[in-house]
């Protein structure tokens, strides 16, 4: 049964390194200067050269000059999303940390970035899909937690100590533990720190010491919004085509082969269906008008319309793609963006297994105004 979003936002193993990428100030054809700030393509996922994400001081919001304070690409990895709301501040991803403006003093603070996929359920994808263990619920206090450290030295040198250390990681809210033969981890508030045992990804050897990247897995796991993902130009042009709003027409009309794929799309009306009951009654329309928060919604279901739990559904956008895991009644989230972009574009979205292989059939949505249309409810079915 589906739930409302705010219901909702309360493969193997993918192994994220730390990585090792020239500092920020080197030109280097894929970046450049540009008026107030400095343009990334790096991380822009194959849009196309001229693609990526502006990071900039525009409008008293000093990313750029705090990019720069913080370390740069050294410390911090590529721009990875443009910038957007979260939890009431400006905030811009990068790969490995999410850049929250404090308006009060005027700098960067680091998004408490697994805190907040903790608030939006997400542990378990964390724990499945990039080896980040679920956080502790002992009701540890502050020197308990930095405690927690010492049980691997590698680790705790790289976490460091004091009020700066606090600063750059935020509190651990895990103890260390071993993701198989690959590393030991501990989980924090703005990242996670590996310690290497096996040989790994890039060169890794046995000891090598990484930070997880933290701004990486907020978008792969929807907490940086797809409106944010879109990248754009050096001066700013999404790499969406612009073109005029047009009227919401009829509902689209599914084009499934159920013998090409495991699983098929459906519309959210058509049998079966689970619109929810008491206080998780959801309507069963295609699309409703939404100006707050701008999403797709529906679940993976079995043959006789029972929720499937642990299936990965992806969005492919413009260069970018996001995957979402569904829920234990088989429900996903893929949030497009929080400010109503008056602007046509276009969302492919289908399931893929755990090698990342389609395995249904896809449906694409069309946007243009949230008033209009600014949710999106459908399903996939297995076919037997």
């Amino acid at each position: 049964m589906r739930r409302s979003l705010f219901a909702v936002m309360a493969m193997t193993a993918v192994l994220l390194a730390a990585m090792i990428v020239p500092t920020a100030g080197a030109q280097t054809g894929a970046d450049f200067d540009i008026p107030g700030g400095h343009f990334y393509t790096q991380a822009n996922g194959g849009a196309g050269a001229q693609y990526g994400y502006r990071i900039t001081d525009e409008g008293g919001i000093s990313f750029w000059s705090e990019f720069q304070r913080l370390g740069g690409v050294t410390a911090l990895g590529y721009p990875a999303s443009r910038r957007f709301t979260l939890n009431g501040f400006q905030v811009q991803a990068t790969q490995k940390y999410t850049l929250q403006w404090r308006p009060e003093v005027s700098q960067v603070y680091f998004e408490n970035v697994f805190d907040d996929l903790h608030n939006q359920g997400k542990d378990s994808q964390l724990q499945s899909q990039f080896s980040v263990p679920p956080p502790d619920t002992s009701n540890a206090d502050q020197n308990a937690r930095l405690g927690w450290l010492n049980a691997d030295a590698g680790i705790a040198a790289k976490y460091g100590t004091g009020p700066g250390a606090i600063q750059a990681h935020g509190l651990p809210t895990s103890q260390v533990t071993t993701a198989g033969t690959a590393f030991k981890i501990i989980r924090n508030q703005r990242d996670a720190i590996q310690d290497w045992i096996s040989a790994g990804p890039g060169g890794i050897t046995p000891g090598t010491i990484s930070i997880v990247n933290g701004g990486d897995v907020a978008k792969a796991l929807g907490l940086v919004p797809s409106d944010a993902q879109i990248t754009e130009t050096s001066t700013g042009q999404l790499s969406t085509p612009a073109a005029t709003p047009t009227p919401a027409g009829p509902a689209p009309t599914p084009t499934t082969n159920p013998s090409a794929y495991p699983f098929h799309f459906k519309p959210v009306g058509q049998p079966p269906t689970d619109c929810g009951s008491g206080n998780r009654v959801y309507d069963c329309n295609d699309s409703d008008p939404n100006n707050g928060l701008q999403y797709i919604q529906g679940h993976v279901l079995d043959a006789k319309g029972n929720g499937l739990s642990g299936y990965n559904v992806r969005m492919d956008f413009y260069g970018n793609s996001l995957t979402v895991g569904t829920e234990g009644d088989g429900l996903f989230t893929l949030i497009l963006s929080n400010n109503c972009p008056i602007q046509t574009r276009v969302y492919t979205v289908y399931i893929v297994d755990g090698q990342g292989h389609q395995a249904s059939d896809k449906h694409e949505v069309d946007y243009s105004n949230c008033n209009t249309a600014g949710v999106f409810h459908f399903d996939f079915v297995r076919n037997s």
